[in-house]
């Protein structure tokens, strides 16, 4: 996911298996049992593993999703779910509180209406909400079957929600159906009841006909978008055996930019695929909407499909955007949807579940992505290096850096990503983005594993090591293959690809707060960091601001800043400076004439009563970022840094 806005027998995917009868079910769930007693295992374990052979089979329930897109105008989508061979007194159906790739409580539930229960012969069967997301059936006098309907308002277009209108209805699974508690591992069939003439395009098939689904279990059907519109143009390339389409929702026909989006991903996927495993998937898609009236860009991860959201048109500066967060977005389905920590697959819908591995998941995501931008020829090295530059600044004029890790950020995620927030928070000065520290944590050590091992190794083979450790091995769960992997993990990987320890930089740069070492790294590969004052900066105030009627609102100070210094506050109404209005000048353009350590007297509303505060102007605020060469590099210090840099 970006806030901007993640061996399989590579000739069957593994979103698409047959449905196994029964039997099949009951002797696989057996085959264990029957190994560890050949091996001698104690009897008290041969009863669990019996137990758990037979539960297996018993809670196999058979279970239809149905998807009615009958009147778009409405928003609301009608769901049904039928469930037959049910022998429990009771089912629990949940609507998750949250959806993978987006570390935020939504409680999706909020928008589902008009629940109802019957049984086999059409009868109304008893229910009732146990909590805020969960409806109990009672399924005593079900006949075997149970069919449960309710409907879904949606109307927002982001990776995390869905929209349903006149013009498309795009579906995030997590935000629209339902899950039976304990039944998540369930295959599933679904089936969709589109609009007449509108395409059906997601990763459960190449058709764009096709209306019904046979889905391996609940995490595949939430972890799949749809894009259901009239409205959709599709086209398809190939890379290394695979298919990739690209569908395009959009109000404009800029078929010069398609192409130009078209041949971005080609080179994208090129460049990823080249890096990275084959992939296990036969298709992949990547859907964009190019919306003016989007409030902000998006873009979310999935296993065989990303969903990208861009503000405007494809041609009014969206085919850049697009670019950037689609190497993100597609670099993901190696880190995180395979690759990924113990607790995001298979997923506890029902509450936050936390992980101290964001700033790798998706830090180290952001900087591969810039990576395979500059290697596969969409950008310069002059773009690559300026990127990484506003990166330091960012997190050099963050004062939460101070304060939070990137293992905290990614701990306390749930707090700030994307989260509705009810109370004002102090976030902009105690909270740091493992986005941003996790991208330059990546560089950092692909550098350093590069210095420690003559450029023999970098990053990317740690990624590789992991992913063949933890993914492409037995799986631990119904959900996919291998398992997920602990903090710790990818430390020992880093360890034993550089052949060097690694443990006091994890401690002081991803556990701890120690400044990043960017003199000390950049120095191996004949790299300086350059930091500096553009012409006329004014003298810093440690403000930030937003206009009002009568000059420029406080709406945060840093803290240690002169106006944090001379008693400024979040809210207070910056008037004047020295009697000169604020209304009709910028605040910037105010304190230009006055140098370094004058005390200006500044006219403040606060409570709507009017008094002067005085502040002593510190010096400018550097704005000048760049990542340069150092003159007097060695041969081998210059054979790291042409490497890092090569192009494809």
């Amino acid at each position: 996911m970006t806030e901007q806005y993640s061996s399989f027998n590579r000739k069957q995917t593994p979103l698409h298996p047959r449905s196994k009868p029964l039997s099949h079910l009951i002797i696989s769930s057996l085959l264990p049992l029957l190994c560890l007693i050949a091996a001698g295992m104690p009897v008290w374990a041969e009863a669990s593993a019996q137990v758990a052979a037979q539960q297996a089979a018993t809670n196999q329930l058979d279970l239809s999703y149905n998807l009615d897109l009958a009147r778009p105008t409405t928003h609301l989508m009608e769901v049904e779910i039928t469930a037959t061979r049910v022998k429990e007194s009771s089912l629990e159906f949940a609507m998750p509180a949250w959806a993978p790739g987006r570390y935020a409580i939504y409680d999706f539930a909020k928008n589902v209406q008009e629940f109802t229960a019957q049984g086999a012969s059409g009868q109304n069967l008893p229910w009732m909400q146990t909590d805020k997301q969960t409806w109990r059936v009672d399924t005593r006098n079900c006949g075997g079957s149970v069919r449960v309907r309710y409907k879904v308002f949606g109307n927002n277009l982001s990776g995390s929600f869905s929209q349903f209108d006149a013009s498309h209805a795009n579906i995030n699974g997590a935000s629209v159906f339902m899950y039976l508690v304990g039944h998540k591992p369930n295959p599933l069939h679904l089936s969709i009841q589109a609009p007449p003439g509108w395409k059906i395009i997601s990763g459960f098939s190449l058709s764009l006909a096709q209306n019904s689904f046979q889905i391996p279990n609940y995490d595949i059907l939430v972890d799949t978008p749809l894009e259901i519109s009239a409205n959709c143009s599709v086209t398809s390339f190939e890379e290394d055996g695979k298919t990739f389409r690209v569908a395009i929702h959009s109000y404009d026909n800029e078929d010069k930019n398609r192409s130009a989006l078209i041949d971005g991903l080609k080179k994208i996927v090129h460049s990823e695929m080249a890096m990275m495993p084959l992939p296990d998937f036969s298709q992949y898609t990547f859907i964009f909407h190019f919306a003016p009236d989007a409030g902000m860009g998006d873009g979310m991860e999935h296993l065989n499909s990303t969903q990208i959201i861009v503000p405007g048109s494809l041609s009014g500066g969206g085919l850049s955007e697009a670019l950037e967060i689609a190497a993100h977005e597609f670099f993901h389905l190696w880190n995180v949807k395979r690759l990924r920590p113990a607790v995001l697959g298979p997923f506890d819908y029902s509450k936050e579940v936390y992980t101290k591995s964001l700033w790798f998941v998706e830090g180290v995501t952001t900087y591969y992505a810039y990576l395979n931008l500059l290697r596969c020829g969409l950008w310069t090295r002059q773009d690559f290096l300026r990127r990484m530059a506003s990166e330091i600044q960012t997190i050099r004029y963050d004062p939460g850096r101070k304060l939070m890790s990137a293992e905290s950020s990614s701990f306390h995620a749930w707090f700030f990503d994307r989260s509705p927030q009810m109370q004002e928070t102090n976030f902009a000065n105690t909270t740091i983005s493992y986005y941003d520290k996790g991208a330059l944590l990546g560089m950092l050590l692909d550098l350093a594993i590069r210095s420690r091992t003559d450029g023999k190794k970098s990053l990317a083979d740690v990624l590789r090591l992991m992913y063949q450790e933890f993914y492409e091995s037995p799986p631990a769960s119904y959900y996919l293959r291998g398992r997920g992997y602990k903090g710790r993990d990818i430390l020992d990987a880093i360890d034993q690809v550089a052949g060097s320890n690694f443990t006091r930089f994890f401690q002081c740069y991803v556990a701890g707060t120690t400044p990043l070492p960017y003199d000390k790294i950049f120095l191996k590969a004949g790299l300086t960091l350059h930091v500096g004052v553009s012409p006329g900066t004014p003298p810093s105030l440690g403000v930030y601001t937003q206009p009002a009627n009568t000059g420029v609102k406080i709406v945060d100070v840093v803290p240690g800043s002169p106006a944090d210094r001379a008693g400024l506050s979040r809210d207070d109404i910056l008037i004047a400076v020295d009697d000169r209005s604020l209304a009709t000048e910028g605040l910037g353009d105010r304190l230009s004439i006055y140098p370094v350590g004058a005390d200006v007297p500044f006219e403040v509303e606060r409570h709507q009563h009017r008094q002067i505060i005085f502040v002593k102007l510190g010096p400018p605020i550097p704005n000048v970022f760049s990542i340069d060469r150092l003159r007097g590099a060695t041969k081998e210090e210059i054979e790291i840094r042409r490497e890092w840099l090569r192009r494809n």
